[in-house]
């Protein structure tokens, strides 16, 4: 049986934001049509499935860079804000491994490693595995 088609959403939105009034994205949307987007898919296993509700979505976003990406999730989701990116922002947040089409960020750029179109980017929490 092949995989589960994933979630597609424009942002990450845990059920506790879906009823708090949004203000006014005029000026946002003008700045999106200015700024390329891309969408990728972003699987989350173990602590980071449970705070964004599922495994995989489709996430489109502006970032042009893996630590841009990991920093507007954080943003997006509370849960994991500071899970992602650690503190000075240098590297990854504690022993959390990030993947790129299964290589691990480190072992290319690191967090200014540049994402594409369709990437599928795999975020993995230090205290998960096998």
């Amino acid at each position: 049986m092949g995989p589960a088609n994933p979630v597609v959403i424009d942002r990450i939105e845990p059920p506790f934001l879906a009823a708090v009034p949004r203000r006014s994205t005029r000026r946002l949307q003008g700045i999106a049509h200015r700024t390329p987007r891309v969408q990728l898919e972003c699987v989350f296993f173990g602590p980071f499935r449970d705070a964004v509700g599922t495994k995989t979505v489709r996430y489109e976003t502006t970032a042009e860079t893996v630590g841009g990406l990991l920093r507007e999730l954080e943003a997006d989701v509370p849960e994991l804000d500071g899970e992602l990116v650690a503190a000075d922002g240098a590297g990854l947040a504690g022993d959390t491994v990030v993947t790129l089409d299964k290589r691990n960020i480190m072992h290319i750029d690191g967090l200014t490693t540049r994402v594409h179109e369709d990437d599928v980017i795999r975020l993995v929490p230090s205290v998960y595995g096998g």
